[in-house]
């Protein structure tokens, strides 16, 4: 428990005032009095003069204005200027004192200071977050964890508030699992993504939904690590020429994997009903002609081609022909269904898989000539960073969902492959991850992730945003699973805002009293238990600080270390003019030559 310093009672409501009044009324004048005849000793030491000694007789003098007598041979302008530069500098003086003593004095409320008493954040300082990165790491056993780079400790959270200023930063390690709530122009941009991909000593996986991470540290990080730039933009949002291309059905050989990939494509279906009534089983439609066109080394164009015959029977005898007898008898049963059912389950799976009628979006998926294919294995490996680009909601999401699956797996893979564990650390930022990346299972990922060295950052706008996508179970069990929880500003969930209130804990606060009783005062202090921060208190939480809540510590409030004060603002402020520039000049030509048809005609 903590108890918050109340205010002193104050003198004038207590028996001593009056003799606090009486020394005062015998001692000023006094001082007073030795003020004047020092500065008149230190004026006739300038000038050549002499001065009465202090005593009885130099009060006398002063009292009947006999300066001449007091300090003859000396100026008495001189000796009352330099008394009043005296006084100045005095004043001053205990002025900037007393500035300073009540800048560190606290009100008895104060919420920052009571956080900043109580937080033990010791776990997440550099010293011990570096020690923690040397035993999880192998590549670093035979460096100092005190000569450790910043970017090879872990991922900056922020510093730690005080009514005074700032101290420790604080750092998330590599086996902890962060989500962030975070409402729109709160900062998620200039103080997560960009940071934390730039920071990623290996793999990196960004989504967003806007072209500014990709402009901010595209070139820049792959300046720094040497590593290849992905850039994932079936939609056009930077206007970038496609060089490379995916093929989801690489590697695809079992039934889990199919049904997991087909669960992308499913989860994107706006409408709940159709998604509670047709969705298992357009989900399981779905896994059967990719695994049909997988085991046939057919592509995504065929998938699409099947969903408009429900009746056709290619993929069946595929299915057959690679031994998958149980899946084609699955398949025949749905296409043999009663008309209405077999209708809305093909109806809700070509709803889910829209982004194969999309030829731009398809053209990312499907073979493209010279274009080199990406390999999730070689990424993993790599010091690589793939941007995945989709504005919310739309088609391409479940694209973007499936290729940030398929390469954490191949991260899981390959750190089973090397002991356990994934050296260097892949990082995962989600940003819009209720938006663009839908992956079911995130919140049992989040269990085992940060085990294996791949640390996730999913960001989301509110709690009830992950309700929407995972369920009231779901969140709850991807809010338990993050070992870092930061809650920023524009919070507007009632029911998050006072659970907070409540994790964050109580306060002893003082409650002054006065009663005035026969022309005396008496006062009275009590303590009152009180919530640290209230819930309104939360919900306005100033842009740029957020609540930090650690598995194993108190809560804290911290400053959020936004890109532009790191030490590569310059080259990011470079490499964002460069980028704009391009996208203004692709965006120019794409549409100068997507009018040139309609103006001939």
């Amino acid at each position: 428990m903590t108890r918050a310093l109340g205010p002193r009672a104050s003198i004038w409501a207590s028996h001593a005032a009056g003799g606090w009044m009486v020394l005062l009324a015998c001692w000023l004048p006094i001082g007073c009095l030795w003020l004047l005849w020092a500065t008149a000793r230190t004026a006739a030491a300038l000038t050549g003069g002499r001065v009465m000694p202090f005593g009885v007789d130099f009060a006398l003098a002063l009292a009947r204005g006999q300066t001449s007598r007091m300090w003859p041979g000396t100026s008495t302008l001189l000796v009352l200027a330099l008394a009043a530069g005296v006084v100045a500098a005095a004043g001053t003086v205990v002025w900037v004192a007393w500035q300073r003593v009540a800048a560190r004095r606290t009100s008895p409320g104060d919420a920052i200071a009571a956080l900043a008493e109580r937080a033990d954040v010791t776990g997440l300082a550099p010293d011990t977050t570096a020690s923690r990165a040397v035993a999880l790491r192998r590549s670093l056993n035979d460096r100092p964890a005190a000569e450790l780079d910043h970017d090879d400790i872990g991922l900056v959270m922020g510093d730690v508030l005080k009514p005074t200023g700032t101290g420790a930063t604080l750092y998330s390690s590599w086996e902890d699992t962060v989500v962030a709530f975070m409402a729109p122009r709160s900062g998620k941009t200039t103080t997560q993504s960009i940071p934390h991909v730039l920071s990623a000593p290996g793999a990196v996986i960004a989504t967003s939904n806007k072209a500014d991470l990709w402009s901010a540290i595209a070139t820049v990080r792959a300046t720094r690590t040497g590593g290849r730039i992905w850039l994932f933009d079936p939609q056009h949002i930077t206007y970038q020429a496609q060089e490379w291309w995916w093929n989801p059905l690489a590697n695809l050989a079992t039934v889990e994997d199919a049904h997991r990939l087909a669960g992308h494509f499913v989860l994107t279906v706006d409408d709940g009903q159709k998604t509670d009534l047709w969705g298992p089983a357009a989900q399981d439609l779905l896994c059967a002609l990719l695994l049909a066109a997988a085991t046939s080394g057919r592509s995504m164009h065929h998938i699409a081609q099947w969903l408009d015959e429900p009746a056709v029977p290619t993929p069946i005898e595929l299915l057959q022909e690679a031994g998958f007898h149980l899946m084609a008898s699955s398949l025949r049963g749905t296409q043999n269904g009663a008309v209405e059912t077999r209708d809305g389950i093909y109806q809700t799976a070509r709803t889910a898989a829209k982004c194969l009628r999309d030829q731009e979006i398809l053209a990312w998926v499907t073979p493209q000539g010279q274009l080199p294919v990406f390999a999730p294995d070689a990424f993993a490996a790599s010091r690589d960073t793939l941007y995945l680009l989709s504005k919310s909601l739309s088609a391409a999401a479940p694209l973007i969902a499936a290729l940030t699956d398929t390469a954490m797996r191949a991260a899981e893979r390959r750190a089973e492959r090397s002991g356990g564990r994934l050296d260097p650390p892949m990082v995962v930022v989600l940003d819009e991850a209720a938006n663009i990346c839908r992956i079911a299972d995130l919140p049992q990922l989040y269990s085992h992730l940060g085990s294996r060295g791949i640390v996730p950052v999913t960001i989301l706008q509110s709690y009830e945003q992950g309700v929407t996508v995972w369920g009231e179970p779901g969140m709850a069990a991807l809010w338990g699973a993050a070992t870092r929880k930061l809650i920023g500003a524009g919070i507007d969930s009632p029911r998050l805002a006072r659970d907070l209130a409540t994790l964050i804990g109580q306060h002893d606060v003082p409650v002054r009293s006065i009663t005035y009783n026969e022309g005396r005062a008496s006062e009275q202090i009590s303590l009152r238990r009180q919530e640290i921060l209230e819930a309104a208190d939360i919900r306005a939480l100033p842009a740029g600080t957020a609540l930090l809540l650690a598995t194993g510590t108190r809560p804290a409030l911290i400053q959020l270390r936004p890109w532009y004060r790191g030490p590569h603002a310059t080259d990011i402020n470079a490499a964002i003019r460069t980028a704009d520039a391009a996208i203004t000049n692709a965006a120019r030509s794409f549409h100068r030559k997507a009018s040139e048809p309609t103006s001939a005609g």
